[in-house]
């Protein structure tokens, strides 16, 4: 069983723990913003830069590419330099990324900057799930909830990312979707300089550089092989050069943390089934859930011929993840972290087998949104009740690496989800509505093997 630490109130800021949560999750509201807000922009894009569509793409993906890429050598920096002065470079390295995207005059600058924003997006994002931890201390219930409120803020503002997208650019000017962040950004550094106090650093140790090399290159070439991928399903020799470069790459990091006592992921903590395992179900539940989103957009607009408002609105019911993050904390006292993430995890396969058969027989949009609201719920109780039982078996010293493993191996499986559900209806070997149906129920599959897994740990 998962070991839970600590019964009483551990919280060590000077204001709520609500608050605290609020506060640190205002740098990841603009992470998950930005994944998601520019996709609705790039036609509008294409006309003021004069750029064709496949040069276009670069603008969100050299974000995700460079943002999971670094994920694990910012942990790094945060757990020997202190992760709340990480954080705060990231959050002043994002607004000025922010504001160089909305000044950008061509593609070239606006790649350039967005790659800019991909790396503070990887130093907030490890360091902010830090500073969380080390404001709950020993307490795994307060860290359920507070992770619970981390999650459920990235959650409603990346569903809501596409929606609010469109308002913009109907209302206003394509730059003021870049310009949005630098109010949050301010109010983020300010109210973190304020109010939450600095963990210890671990000045002393050494950060591995070779081990931190290898993972940047490994999961930069996989992950620009997957959206590669995705977008041509086919892989030319460029990227399969790429591709044979990740797995040389992934190897050599097996046998580097294997032999190497002082490897930023000592290999002590493979031995641990939670701590590996989880690192394996985090990648799972963001293969099916960002391949399913992906999917949806794709069947609605092409397939359905739903307009792209509609899809908006749809997938604005994805902020019942809120709800559900919030009972996380409540379940995981009650029934026990596995139970809780084994719920969740059948509630998200239950899900998808739905998805599957009312793409089979075309339901209608109204229907779609009704079972709709049911896609964040399993992943919406479990992600917290993962992160937090993670976290909770990371060694001292070692929080914001943890953090970023995990939440790297969540972007990776987004891409590859992404990639491959893709090839299911937007390949030519299916009509995009069998693709769908296909896809989801694949996504399903995926997540009921997750809950297999779940129910191993020990």
């Amino acid at each position: 069983m998962f070991s839970q630490q600590g019964t009483k109130t551990v919280h060590k800021s000077r204001i709520p723990l609500f608050a605290s949560a609020f506060i640190i999750s205002l740098g990841y509201v603009v992470v998950q913003l930005d994944v998601t807000i520019v996709n609705v922009a790039l036609p509008t894009l294409s006309h003021v830069f004069n750029a064709d569509v496949s040069v276009l793409q670069w603008i969100p993906d050299a974000y995700v590419i460079v943002f999971a890429a670094l994920l694990l050598a910012a942990g790094g920096l945060g757990d020997k330099y202190g992760n709340r002065t990480v954080n705060l470079a990231g959050i002043a390295l994002f607004l000025l990324a922010s504001v160089l995207c909305a000044c950008s005059s061509s593609v070239e600058s606006m790649i350039f900057a967005r790659i800019a924003q991909g790396v503070g997006a990887a130093l907030i994002v490890p360091s902010s799930l830090a500073l969380l931890s080390a404001v709950c201390g020993d307490n795994p219930v307060q860290r359920t909830r507070a992770i619970g409120w981390w999650s459920a803020i990235g959650g409603i503002i990346s569903a809501a990312g596409p929606f609010i997208g469109g308002l913009v650019l109907e209302h206003l000017s394509w730059q003021v979707i870049f310009l949005i962040n630098v109010p949050i950004c301010l109010a983020g550094g300010v109210l973190t300089v304020l109010f939450i106090e600095t963990p210890t650093a671990h000045r002393g140790q050494n950060i591995d550089t070779k081990g931190i090399l290898l993972f940047v290159i490994a999961s930069f070439t996989m992950i620009y092989s997957m959206i590669a991928f995705g977008k041509n399903f086919a892989l030319t020799h460029s990227e399969l050069i790429f591709f044979a470069l990740s797995l040389l790459a992934l190897f050599t990091l097996t046998r580097h943390i294997q032999t190497n006592d002082r490897a930023f992921l000592p290999k002590s903590l493979f031995k641990n089934s939670i701590f590996s395992l989880s690192l394996l179900l985090a990648a799972m539940m963001n293969f099916a859930f960002y391949g399913s989103i992906f999917l949806l957009t794709l069947y609605f607009q092409d397939y359905r011929g739903f307009s792209p408002l509609m899809t908006g609105l749809a997938l604005l019911t994805f902020t019942i993840i809120a709800l559900a993050n919030a009972l996380s904390s409540s379940l995981s006292a009650r029934l026990g972290v596995r139970r809780t993430l084994i719920l969740g995890l059948l509630i998200a396969t239950a899900n998808y087998l739905i998805l599957a058969v009312l793409t089979h027989v075309n339901a209608d949009y109204i229907t779609f949104v009704c079972f709709l609201f049911l896609m964040p719920i399993g992943g919406g109780i479990a992600t917290p009740t993962l992160i937090t039982t993670f976290l909770h078996h990371a060694p001292p010293g070692k929080t914001a690496t943890a953090s970023a493993a995990i939440n790297a191996m969540r972007q990776t499986g987004a891409a590859m989800g992404i990639a491959l559900l893709g090839l299911l209806v937007t390949g030519s070997h299916f009509p995009i509505g069998v693709g769908a149906t296909a896809g989801f129920a694949l996504a399903a599959l995926v997540m009921l093997s997750a809950a297999v897994i779940a129910g191993r740990l020990a």
